[in-house]
């Protein structure tokens, strides 16, 4: 009798121990690992997959035959750790209270940022390159979300960009070049190189070590953020007699003085700089034609580098047998001017900063389809879980300081399986100046931006305060060459853009 007791007591935790394993290792089995691609500054035209066969994409195109390519997103800020830190919480910018590239969002909230959410939901979590925007939270080793990572985070070296190395004319104190043609270094031996080598050992790695456990990849390209350095062979792709000139080289006409952003960012660059002396360069007068040629060619052949490394990383997702279980998305964290507007770099609210590329490959998805909807950078968080198979995170409320795990965004799946659903009417962005805030409105026609007061104390705009206001037609006026916001004839327009604008987002989604 004593043998049997003690064979029940054991028998009967080792069925329950044997049940929850199989219930955990199902769980697992119905959760779908996700690879997650950042691509700085990456604009949204390249490649067949964005109607500009001239920048050559090969993996780009690829992985959008195998997916969903999203022609309209739009980014919450043009500048990586506001735009980030808005994507990575699922929040927006007035409400991480991030509104430049030195803050951390957690200094307004302890939110739970989304790799740690796929960490919390049972993930093996890992990351390499620039995913956050570097130094501003936990510190570069750490990838700046101590929570977030189950695996050691990768860095490649000089992630700040700000010594490369390979015998690359740069330093941490000067910038002598905005672009350079490396003759003697490889692929593998430039950081984007090193982040993509990491990236396959780190899925081998998590398939190898952790059974059935779905892995979370987030791999962040530096390129073809500035310096625009690559390989010399990807300049070759690009004899500059090829290289076309932007639409509209000119700043657009009735543009308030708000609006205008002085290009820092390239000005300090000693080659373009001095380009820009020599060519008078200003809010009225663009670069000349040689020297915007220059300029777009070294951004065509650092996105060309980058997409070759992307290409390393997917090849070997499929040569581990992992597409079919794997949602893989890749973004841009904002757009870029090549001239357009007469504007370089980033930091402004048209459309050229403001749109980014999105890309989603997922099993059960659309695949070699696109969809014109308007969707946002702030939906990838309940995105990727959606698709995932775990927890969508819910609305927001007005105040969500104590709400760890919360969204302003919506999840983009039914448009993954259904691309021509119609879907939110609008899509928000914003861009401080000064003391002030720009924020902006971009409808399927229209672009209206307002810049008025700002309350940095509550993070709020004070609408009652213009300083300037713009409403660009795109059906009219695609290349954004006349403000008409002061055009009596679309004064009714004007106010009707107004109000949505100042009714904000909640009042602006697939289901509002």
């Amino acid at each position: 009798m004593a043998m049997a007791k003690t064979t029940e007591w054991i028998v009967g935790p080792l069925l329950v121990l044997g049940m929850t394993l199989l219930v955990s290792s199902a769980a697992a089995a119905d959760k779908r690992n996700v690879l997650m691609i950042a691509v700085d500054d990456l604009r949204p035209h390249f490649g067949q997959v964005y109607d500009t066969p001239l920048v050559q994409t090969p993996n780009m195109d690829k992985l959008a035959s195998q997916g969903v390519a999203f022609k309209r997103t739009y980014c919450q800020a043009a500048t990586c750790g506001v735009s980030r830190s808005s994507l990575l919480t699922g929040r927006r910018p007035d409400t991480t209270q991030v509104l430049s590239n030195g803050g951390c969002f957690r200094r307004a909230g302890n939110w739970t940022s989304l790799p740690a959410y796929f960490k919390n939901s049972g993930y093996v979590t890992a990351g390499g390159g620039k995913i956050f925007h570097p130094g501003v939270c936990d510190g570069l080793e750490l990838g700046e979300d101590k929570y977030a990572w189950t695996l050691p985070y990768f860095h490649a070296p000089c992630p700040q960009l700000g010594c490369l190395p390979c015998a690359e004319p740069r330093s941490a104190k000067t910038r002598p070049y905005s672009w350079f043609a490396n003759e003697t270094a490889t692929d593998e031996q430039v950081p984007d190189g090193m982040i993509a080598l990491n990236a396959i050992e780190q899925l081998h790695n998590m398939t190898k070590s952790n059974g059935d456990t779905p892995f979370f990849l987030a791999v962040g390209f530096h390129r073809p953020h500035l310096p625009h350095f690559a390989p010399k062979k990807y300049f070759d792709m690009y004899p500059l007699e090829k290289i076309d000139l932007p639409a509209n080289k000119n700043t657009p006409k009735g543009l308030p003085e708000a609006a205008w952003n002085d290009c820092n960012e390239f000005y300090s660059y000693n080659d373009s700089h001095r380009e820009s002396v020599e060519d008078h360069w200003k809010e009225e007068a663009p670069l000349t034609d040689d020297h915007i040629r220059l300029h777009r060619r070294a951004y065509y052949a650092s996105t060309t580098f980058v997409d070759a490394q992307l290409g390393l990383v997917l090849d070997e997702l499929d040569k581990m047998g992992l597409r079919e279980s794997t949602v893989v998305m890749l973004w841009g964290d904002h757009g870029w001017h090549l001239g357009e507007n007469n504007e370089w770099a980033k930091h402004t609210n048209f459309e050229h900063a403001t749109h980014v590329p999105l890309i989603i490959s997922s099993p059960g998805g659309k695949t070699g389809e696109a969809t014109d909807a308007l969707t946002e950078l702030v939906d990838v968080y309940p995105t990727l879980a959606d698709l995932a198979g775990i927890e969508v995170p819910k609305e927001c409320p007005a105040d969500s300081k104590q709400v760890a795990v919360c969204t302003e965004g919506q999840s983009l799946a039914e448009l993954v399986t259904n691309p021509t659903l119609s879907w939110k009417p609008a899509a928000f962005s914003q861009w401080p100046k000064g003391s002030g805030m720009g924020y902006t409105l971009r409808t399927e026609q229209y672009r209206f931006t307002e810049w008025v007061g700002y309350n940095h104390s509550s993070y709020s705009p004070i609408w009652s305060k213009v300083m300037g206001t713009e409403l660009y037609d795109f059906k009219a006026d695609p290349n954004e060459t006349q403000n008409h916001a002061n055009d009596p004839k679309m004064a009714s327009v004007v106010d009707q853009l107004r109000q949505r604008l100042h009714s904000g987002w909640r009042n602006n989604t697939s289901t509002s």
